[in-house]
């Protein structure tokens, strides 16, 4: 159920504000991120690490709004995240000294 009526209210967010103004949110709420995980890398602290949470929350809330925006999105997310993750493993398994 939560599931439903979060996705209702993502559509209603692409119906007010349309699918070129949500985008440009995703690139805004990822640079933020970024932002904020370079501010905790330089100094660590309570208020930078709950500011990092929070534009964790901004980032996967922008991100499920893309994929009600395109329907093949989560499809294709999933597909992307396995080759991914096998490379890592790949990369992991290599001898470690190719590392340094």
């Amino acid at each position: 159920m939560y599931q439903t009526l979060r996705d209702k209210l993502f559509k209603r967010v692409v119906e007010k504000w349309g699918v070129k103004e949500q985008l440009g949110m995703v690139t805004e709420e990822a640079l933020e991120l970024a932002l904020a995980a370079r501010k905790l890398q330089r100094v660590v602290n309570d208020e930078r690490f709950d500011n990092l949470m929070e534009e964790i929350a901004d980032v996967e809330i922008m991100i499920e709004q893309v994929k009600i925006m395109f329907p093949t999105a989560p499809s294709l997310v999933e597909e992307h995240k396995i080759n991914k993750l096998i490379r890592l493993e790949e990369r992991l398994n290599k001898n470690s000294f190719e590392d340094k």
